[in-house]
């Protein structure tokens, strides 16, 4: 934090325009757009390469979709996979895996 602000009583989740430096305008931090590509480009990978299942045989309905408010809607349980790998073959059909949820039955 620049010594600028060092003592101040300024709080940056209010309405102080103070820090609007640090995310806005000429001193915009200049990695935001090559994070936000990162991030995109990660996500795609998680669900290109897993297949995603809910742990423990449960079932869609027996989610709690409560939310919680604020800034941003989000969830107020976290959301729990197993994820499940998964690799093309060359042909395009799904090849046999490991199932991760009981890494024991598998034997070579």
């Amino acid at each position: 934090m620049p010594e600028r602000f060092d003592g101040s009583t300024i709080d940056y989740k209010g309405s102080s325009f103070e820090y609007l430096p640090f995310g806005a305008g000429r001193r915009i931090c200049p990695g935001s757009s090559f994070a936000m590509a990162q991030m995109e480009l990660a996500l795609a990978n998680l669900l290109f390469y897993f297949d995603w299942e809910l742990p423990n045989g449960m079932e869609p309905q027996d989610l709690d979709m409560t939310e919680t408010f604020g800034a941003t809607a989000g969830r107020k349980s976290p959301l729990w996979l197993v994820p499940i790998p998964f690799i093309p073959s060359e042909n395009g059909t799904k090849l046999p895996q490991i199932s991760m949820k009981d890494p024991l039955s598998y034997r070579p």
